[in-house]
């Protein structure tokens, strides 16, 4: 019988932030996470999407991926359901899926054409149900939306939604079917925006849809539901109703995420039912800290980060009256004092008539390769992967 569900989602492997790697971060948040399972002897993980933060994850972000499935094979935890997110491959997340599924690991990486064949069944040791799940993907455009070149973009919106929610029911009725009178618990997955969720300046989350702000409403997930895992929006947070959750990326995104609680849930369940949530703080792997101010309150802010003994990230703002000259040139005098602390971002925000100078200490357009910035526009677009393998072999 399932007792203890773990919700996670949105780990985006392979993302920097501001052109540093974070590889090593990632490697320690799965560590921890892997010690959790085991400790909290949780049955079954559940993963909303966004496992890799782009299509063609590096070859140490696969190695991090597969390292942490092989853990959980070998663990106490007896079912792993993925799906993807607007930011991975479908193709690519369900290649290996037929051999995954061996151990137990359940990748839903496309929407299927029937979309019932998106409820997943999971037996105990004895070959019964003990848990119903509806792992719906990220819906893409190609997936749901029916329209015509004619239709303007309110049609086009209205169009989307109604077959956002079409799908959805349609997993939901057959989920309800397999449920029955039993009591055995059925969780629902997906990767969305949920009207009423929260997100943050700089957290990297983009629009799901290009041209449109497609959001449902908390009313798609009936009440028959146990629990619903999201993923897409980066902060952990519940929305409408306390069995409808996005757990949150466990890495702060950007600085607009500094110092913001990181989580994991983990579901206590009895049968069909939830008897408790709790939310597991994800311990700060590198912490990053946001400075306001002239110059005076720059220089006093990095005196006191220093005495924590601690690598920091930074991102500074000048708002000073007067222009500083060689803002960037004093900044970096003044850190090289501090080695621990170290300036990923620079701006000048100071008041010269009106004129606003911003410099960037960051990814710029000639540390991104032909190849990445490519991507990028495709991403954007949201460009089917049987198009991309025109362009990218």
């Amino acid at each position: 019988m399932i007792k203890k569900i773990l919700h996670t989602s949105d780990w985006h492997i392979g993302r920097r932030l501001k052109n540093h790697e974070r590889y090593d971060e990632f490697e320690i948040f799965f560590a921890w996470l892997g010690d959790l399972i085991v400790d909290e002897e949780i049955d079954a993980l559940v993963v909303a999407g966004d496992i890799f933060d782009n299509t063609t994850p590096s070859i140490r972000a696969q190695d991090i991926y597969y390292s942490f499935l092989s853990r959980l094979a070998k663990s106490n935890c007896r079912h792993v359901i993925i799906i993807s997110g607007n930011h991975d491959s479908p193709t690519f997340l369900e290649a290996p899926k037929d051999l995954l599924k061996l151990f137990k690991i359940h990748v839903v990486g496309q929407a299927c054409e029937n979309p019932e064949a998106e409820v997943l069944t999971l037996n105990d040791e004895s070959g019964a149900p003990e848990l119903i799940v509806c792992a719906v993907p990220y819906l893409r455009d190609r997936d749901v939306r029916t329209f015509s070149a004619a239709d303007d973009v309110n049609n086009s919106e209205s169009s989307l939604i109604a077959g956002i929610k079409n799908h959805y029911e349609r997993v939901f009725a057959h989920a309800l079917k397999l449920k029955g009178d039993s009591k055995i618990p059925v969780i629902a997955m997906g990767h969305l925006f949920a009207r009423g969720g929260k997100v943050n300046d700089d957290d990297g989350v983009r629009s799901l849809y290009v041209g449109t702000a497609v959001e449902v409403g908390s009313d798609l997930f009936p009440e028959f539901l146990t629990y619903t895992a999201l993923g897409h929006l980066h902060s952990p947070q519940k929305i409408s109703r306390d069995n409808i959750r996005y757990s949150g990326a466990p890495l702060a995104m950007g600085f607009g995420e500094a110092g913001q609680n990181k989580a994991v849930y983990i579901l206590e369940l009895e049968e069909d039912k939830l008897l408790d949530v709790k939310e597991i703080s994800v311990p700060i792997i590198q912490r990053m800290e946001r400075i306001k101010g002239d110059m005076d309150e720059i220089f006093s802010a990095l005196d006191f980060l220093s005495l924590q003994n601690k690598s920091i990230w930074l991102d500074i703002t000048y708002t000073g009256e007067e222009s500083p000259g060689a803002l960037q040139e004093k900044i970096d005098d003044y850190v090289k004092n501090f080695p621990l602390l170290e300036v990923l971002s620079l701006r000048d925000e100071s008041q010269r008539q009106g004129e606003n100078l911003t410099q960037e200490i960051s990814k710029s357009l000639r540390n991104i390769s032909p190849l990445e910035m490519f991507e990028l526009c495709m991403n954007k677009n949201d460009i089917p992967d049987e198009q991309r393998k025109i362009f990218i072999p």
